[in-house]
């Protein structure tokens, strides 16, 4: 039976009966089966690993599948609904913020006044006429929010809303759903935070291998991800060394991303970047990498090698779609070894080793642009870790990922490292577990003054 997305019943209300849906290709369901009833005014949690269906079952709610998938069951929704991507990029259209949030609005009420009061609900007072594309990615989160608050719907999907955002930005987002939800708005989350929804969520569902199950809140204790302290930083000379000097990095239209920062990574150390959204931590990984050039202040790069040999600075960007191209998964990891002249089974053999350890072997033939969001994520750190880079900078290791995912990533790196010597950097919002992990944390207060 064709599936269908119905508008019917009352605004807000959710009905989902025995829906099921393969990807184009694919024979495995990504949502196998699923039963879900919401009544309008509802809070509803969905959780559950990388890959388990999440996404797809939100687009499926929301009239938005991709096409020539297979579908089976029915879905009806009542009133209007509005989806908020995990990739939010994928849904901003326009240069200036005050024009994203004005297509959200009618013809001839999209006032100053309207567009300032939804930027100030979403925390981004002042932002109106402000560069979309120069915003970090928790700010163009909630550009993509306000836009959507715009269109009054009586139905919020939300796919990931805390993943961009720091401890702030998440008690903001909660305070207002909750006023959503007082208004008597219906919401269905769908994240791997459980924390900020706690006080919120009616009900909460756990989603495995595209299938549906009612179940408790996790525990608070269940959020932690268990490490050990970091091992000593090594005292080897030998290896990547990183140098920032009273840097300054400006936007296009000259404002300034960071201000008068200095940093030293050392050969072999881990060194976390914290900071809250558009501190400018994005910013100082593309100004090591060499993607954007420094106002003032300086730069230097001691790869202790070759610094011109493809992947000996590897960069994880926060959006991994960013940076996949290729037809599958394992040309993905097999370019920047195949820009290096390596033979074909010196080239087979490291692909092999490095989708093992990034969990990555079941797809090597599809599709990066088919896979979930922490499964791109894992595809693009295994590109950058392929061909052994002596510096490697991640930004934000967390996107898209479950605790599980998480906690592998972060020993996956610290095998690496132990195995290349390679110096990390690493740049995120969530301090804890990372601080813990990491040799020495560098904290950029909001605006990107250091020194």
């Amino acid at each position: 039976m064709a599936s269908s997305c119905d508008s019917e019943g009352r605004p807000g209300s959710v009905r989902v009966e025995r829906f099921s849906h393969r990807a184009p290709g694919g024979d495995a369901a990504l949502v196998r089966d699923a039963c879900l009833a919401i009544e309008p005014g509802e809070c509803v949690l969905l959780t559950g690993p990388s890959g388990c269906g999440k996404s797809t079952l939100l687009r499926a709610i929301a009239g938005v599948l991709p096409g020539g998938g297979r579908s089976e069951g029915r879905i009806a929704t009542g009133g209007r609904a509005a989806l908020l991507l995990q990739n939010v990029e994928t849904q901003l259209l326009f240069t200036r913020v005050e024009e994203e949030v004005a297509s959200g609005l009618g013809r001839g009420t999209a006032t100053g006044d309207r567009i300032n009061g939804l930027l100030t609900r979403v925390g981004l007072a002042g932002y109106a006429s402000r560069t979309v594309d120069a915003l970090s990615a928790g700010e163009k989160q909630r550009v993509a929010l306000a836009a959507l608050l715009a269109r009054e719907p009586a139905l919020l999907l939300l796919d990931e809303p805390t993943s961009a955002l720091d401890c702030s930005g998440r008690r903001q987002l909660a305070n207002l759903l909750s006023a959503l939800k007082a208004r008597g708005h219906t919401l269905l989350v769908a994240d791997h935070e459980t924390a900020p929804f706690r006080a919120l969520a009616d009900r909460h569902y756990a989603m495995k291998e595209g299938g549906l199950t009612p179940a408790a809140l996790p525990d608070a204790g269940a959020d932690g991800i268990p490490l050990p302290t970091a091992s000593p930083a090594p005292g080897a000379d030998a290896g990547a060394r990183v140098r920032c000097d009273a840097l300054a990095v400006c936007d296009v239209e000259g404002r300034p991303l960071l201000e008068g920062l200095t940093l030293e990574a050392r050969p072999r150390e881990r060194v976390l970047v914290s900071g809250p959204n558009g501190s400018g931590k994005s910013t100082l990984l593309r100004a090591i990498a060499g993607l954007l050039p420094a106002a003032s202040g300086s730069v230097r790069l001691d790869l202790g090698r070759d610094a011109a040999a493809p992947g000996a600075v590897g960069l994880l960007f926060q959006n991994p779609q960013r940076s996949l191209f290729e037809h599958c998964v394992a040309d993905e990891v097999a370019f920047a070894l195949r820009r290096r002249g390596l033979g074909r089974a010196a080239v087979e053999r490291r692909v092999e080793e490095t989708l093992a350890a990034c969990g990555l072997a079941e797809v090597r033939d599809r599709s990066p642009l088919r896979l979930s969001f922490g499964e791109q994520h894992r595809v693009a750190l295994a590109a950058v870790l392929a061909p052994e880079p002596a510096l490697l900078l991640v930004d934000e290791p967390f996107s898209g990922l479950d605790r599980e995912a998480r906690g592998l990533v972060l020993a996956l790196l610290a095998r690496e490292q132990r195995r290349t010597g390679m110096t990390i950097v690493l740049a995120s919002h969530d301090r804890e577990p990372l601080a813990r992990w990491a040799h020495r944390v560098v904290d950029l207060p909001r605006g990107g003054a250091h020194g």
